[in-house]
């Protein structure tokens, strides 16, 4: 049953082949985005969906240049600690790094990926699994999906109301959060607190999506999946945990920029081994957008904006009259979309959402 399947996501499965590696690195460095607006404008809609293989030559290659770099600012007390170690494993096998799903997972990731499959086979996928019951009709009955709609109260309806794609986001969910949301240990504040932020991003993704022309349940999974590479960091110390049975000595201001630096690409090769595709990969991969990436992607926009808005709303300094710096995220981001559109969208955001919480 697939919600045996789906507890025991925990486990480690067999791990993807690595794919080849040759590709040129995303520089360190922060580059005048100022400039890169300047020429943005003339940039076409969209560049070709990439190749998987070139997306993951380059991932792999921008690891390893951004790890090194970590590694060559290490002082002499980082090195007495647990972090060259860590660093060293990411290195050196990349087919070990991402977790991968159990297969009951990922069959079920490619029946909610199929846009012909019936909505009874889509029921049966998700009733026998509580948590992924509820999470459907969490999410078919939220703000997005319940306005002017009586609530949901069957799988049926929800599968009816949301569509393939809204099972899809719910099944990735469930996945993603017991696959990667159980470190552990002194890691686990940390852990919950960027589960909240995904969690938060994702309706807020799907919330500004049509502006920006990209499909709204395709920003929410986006937006759920925007900093999983930083789950993947702290998954890895929990396993560095285990085997060490002890807890993992990792100073505060290296792990800080361990997670600024390698969580975007790691978060690309996570999507790129669950199948979710080169284009997920690429926009998971860039969505700060310093440097702006070179290939032009509106949902690596829909990311930036989004974990933008949602970072301004939980801020602790801002006021309740204050309105978002919408013109300095586009001067910074090099945005090629109405700011217009987005603000007004910005202040019609819902309070709350299926997350419980601010939308």
């Amino acid at each position: 049953m697939l919600g045996r399947f789906l507890r025991r996501l925990t486990q480690p499965e067999a791990p993807a082949p690595v794919l080849a590696r040759s590709a040129t690195p995303v520089a360190l460095a922060q580059p005048d985005n100022a400039t890169a607006a300047a020429a943005a404008v003339s940039r076409p809609p969209a560049l070709a969906e990439p190749e998987a293989r070139e997306v993951a030559s380059w991932l792999e290659l921008d690891v390893r240049t951004r790890i090194a770099s970590v590694q060559d600012s290490l002082s002499r007390d980082d090195r007495e600690s647990d972090a060259p170690a860590f660093l060293d494993a990411i290195s050196a096998s990349f087919d070990a790094v991402v977790r991968q799903p159990p297969l009951a997972a990922q069959r079920a990731l490619s029946v909610t990926r199929d846009s012909n499959a019936s909505a009874s086979r889509l029921v049966g996928l998700v009733e026998t699994d509580p948590g992924l019951s509820q999470g459907l009709l969490r999410y078919a009955n939220s703000a997005f999906y319940s306005t002017g709609a009586s609530r949901c109260v069957s799988l049926l309806n929800a599968v009816q109301r949301v569509g393939t794609t809204g099972v899809h986001n719910v099944v990735l969910r469930t996945m993603v959060d017991g696959l990667l949301c159980r470190p552990g240990g002194l890691f686990q504040g940390h852990v919950d607190l960027v589960w909240q932020h995904m969690v938060r991003t994702a309706p807020i993704a799907r919330a500004i999506a049509p502006p920006l022309e990209v499909v709204p349940d395709e920003a929410y999974a986006l937006g759920l999946l925007h900093d999983v590479g930083k789950l993947v960091v702290f998954d890895r110390l929990g396993e560095l945990r285990r085997s060490l049975r002890r807890e993992v000595l990792f100073p505060p201001a290296v792990m800080s920029v361990v997670l600024r630096y390698l969580h975007e690409p790691l978060g690309g090769l996570a999507a790129l081994q669950w199948g979710l595709g080169p284009g997920v990969a690429h926009a998971i991969a860039t969505h700060r957008r310093s440097p702006v990436p070179e290939m032009f992607d509106r949902r690596c926009e829909v990311l930036y904006l989004a974990e933008k808005i949602d970072l301004w709303r939980v801020a602790e300094d801002r006021a309740p009259e204050d309105e978002a710096p919408l013109d300095d995220w586009w001067r910074d981001g090099a945005l090629n979309v109405d700011v217009g559109a987005v603000r007004r969208l910005v202040a019609e955001l819902p309070v709350d959402d299926e997350a419980g919480q601010p939308a």
